[in-house]
């Protein structure tokens, strides 16, 4: 079995959350078909399914990281650790809400017991020419105007995206539909949080800016 590498596995909250445990991981991309990982947690032996035998690398092994992240989140809660999949939709164990998300060598993993439901997205920031190519479809005239003065449009536009992209995966068990990005509208923004409203219902989308990275987490107790 070809396994990727693994590194920086961690379990600090990158947004902290009542009842929610984080877990994350840096990769390298390889033609992977597993992965075995030994921490403190534990060992986890994880095989790639077949249908994506024949992946790119990198969509391998970010499966792969992702689904790492996933178990050493899920065992942290005492819940059984596989995630099923349906279609590209992970599958989490009965009880509990849980989601996964990559970008770039990051793979990152939320669960939480109790919850309606659990979104997480991770992106790196948009350069100028993909927030040109994407902002026409993800930002409203509504987040425009809700962009605090210092941001420039790239940054909006990946809060928007990331925000967005972390509702709809919590909304997603009770929606029948896959929404437009458009369909959701930043209401305000804060220091820590966003405001976004989507079909008549208003939700708080936490956010973490660095340098090169957004994440955000939609937590709906």
């Amino acid at each position: 079995m070809t396994a990727i590498s693994i590194a920086d596995v961690g379990d600090r909250p990158l947004i902290p959350a009542p009842g929610v445990v984080w877990r994350a991981c840096r990769f390298r991309a390889a033609p992977a078909t597993g992965l075995v990982h030994d921490g403190p947690q534990g060992a986890v032996s994880l095989t790639l399914p077949p249908d994506l035998l024949r992946a790119v690398d990198r969509r391998r092994s970010e499966f792969l990281a992702g689904r790492l992240c996933a178990a050493l989140a899920l065992r942290a809660l005492g819940a059984p650790e596989a995630v099923g999949r349906d279609g590209r939709a992970p599958v989490w164990p009965e009880g509990v809400r849980g989601s996964i998300s990559h970008a770039g060598d990051l793979a990152l993993a939320v669960a939480a017991r109790g919850a309606a439901g659990l979104g997480v997205d991770c992106e790196a920031r948009f350069s100028p020419d993909l927030a040109a190519e994407v902002g026409p479809g993800v930002l409203t005239a509504a987040d425009r105007a809700a962009r605090p003065p210092d941001w420039d449009e790239a940054w909006l536009c990946t809060l928007a995206f990331s925000a967005k992209e972390a509702l709809y995966k919590a909304l997603s068990p009770r929606l029948d539909d896959v929404p437009d990005f458009a369909e959701a509208r930043i209401e305000r923004i804060d220091a820590a949080a966003l405001t976004l409203v989507f079909r008549g219902a208003r939700t708080r989308v936490a956010y973490r800016l660095d340098a090169a990275h957004c994440v955000t987490l939609a937590h709906l107790p």
